[in-house]
């Protein structure tokens, strides 16, 4: 998993963690290649796209929060342990620093939107492209790789999807006789 000591690793997954909550365990599991890693995929995905929506609450409000210390501290742990490193006080630190990154990331995005004169959602996909290339660095994958889990993922989804939606689809067609 990437170049830098394994602490290092550990807090960028993190602090990807706290940007979007399902990334970092996402990105651990393909890393890992755990058996949780196309469900945990599909959820970072789904995240990044819900992220953009502008009735969703910030995420450095407290309910927001609980998911992304508790992602945080368990990026962090299996980060470490995939290093054989077992301490929990290094874990705890991972929860700290996600949701240092929830509390103080809503306010750098806003600022930058602000500055530059630009829409929160083009700043949300410049955000999500930091979290991918920073918690993909830190994971030993690549942009590339990322892309095909992507692809992958969204396609077996879509595969999963579409004859539910034909199923409904000829459920509300009317009877012809």
């Amino acid at each position: 998993m990437g170049q830098n000591s394994p602490m290092e690793r550990a807090m960028k997954l993190a602090a990807v963690a706290g940007l979007k909550a399902a990334l970092g365990p996402a990105l651990v599991s393909a890393a890992q290649n755990r058996p949780e890693r196309k469900a945990l995929a599909m959820a970072a995905m789904g995240e990044m796209v819900i992220d953009k929506l502008p009735f969703v609450p910030s995420r450095s409000r407290l309910p927001l929060l609980l998911p992304r210390a508790f992602s945080g501290w368990w990026t962090a742990k299996q980060s470490l342990e995939q290093d054989g490193i077992h301490d929990p006080a290094s874990a705890a630190m991972g929860a700290a620093v996600a949701i240092g990154v929830a509390m103080v990331a809503p306010m750098v995005r806003k600022t930058i939107g602000t500055v530059l004169g630009m829409p929160d959602a083009v700043v949300a996909v410049a955000e999500d492209y930091l979290a991918l290339k920073v918690g993909g660095e830190a994971a030993g994958l690549s942009m590339d790789d990322l892309k095909q889990i992507g692809m992958t993922t969204f396609d077996e989804m879509k595969d999963n999807v579409s004859p539910m939606i034909q199923d409904v689809r000829h459920r509300l067609q009317p009877e012809h006789a």
